[in-house]
């Protein structure tokens, strides 16, 4: 995936990156995301986010090797798990691009 700066060039865009626990998955997605946004120049015209389906790591920091593996690739990673629920209305709202970073992310989608 490569960020182009026309992506962004009619205003902010929001994209939301979702999976279980939002220590995994998501947080490196939004992170990997955030810094090819960020080498882009574009990454003032994007608001990006993570959250979990589901309450099992909320407020926990993401897992340590996933951070490791950020750092070895000079991905600043700053996160704390949480839900999508408590944000959905909001996510919905203002994040056209949602993506579910595992299955079980996707089919928990229809029980939010």
């Amino acid at each position: 995936m490569r960020l182009q700066s026309n992506m962004a060039a009619a205003g902010t865009k929001s994209v939301l990156f979702v999976c279980l626990g939002n220590i995994c998955r998501s947080p490196i997605a939004e992170a990997v995301f955030r810094k090819m946004a960020t080498d882009a120049g574009v990454v003032d015209k994007w608001k990006i986010d993570s959250a979990a389906t589901s309450t099992y790591e909320i407020g926990n920091p993401p897992d340590h090797r996933g951070q490791a593996c950020m750092k070895r690739h000079g991905v600043s990673m700053r996160h704390v798990a949480r839900q999508v629920r408590p944000l959905l209305h909001v996510a919905l709202a203002s994040a056209p691009f949602l993506c579910s970073v595992v299955a079980v992310g996707h089919r928990q989608w229809r029980h939010i």
